[in-house]
């Protein structure tokens, strides 16, 4: 799988730094011979990683690392 960064942030994008100003959000193109695109989105926050498939995933990991480490949303 070949992966290359989101040129340009997309709408979805844009809606998950606002609600997640504290994390640094990226997104990545994955690309398989085989298939369709699909983008991985990332989230660091104080060296701490998670990735989704799709902002709902990410978000849902964010707040999940929010809670355990005892971190305000905003």
């Amino acid at each position: 799988m070949n992966e290359h960064p989101t040129p340009e942030p997309t709408p979805d994008i844009d809606r998950l730094r606002a609600a997640h100003p504290l994390w640094t959000i990226t997104a990545t193109w994955a690309t398989a011979a085989s298939g369709p695109e699909h983008r991985r989105l990332a989230a660091v926050r104080q060296g701490v990683r998670v990735t989704g498939w799709t902002p709902a995933e990410l978000t849902a990991q964010i707040e999940a690392r929010e809670e355990a480490h005892r971190w305000p949303s905003t």
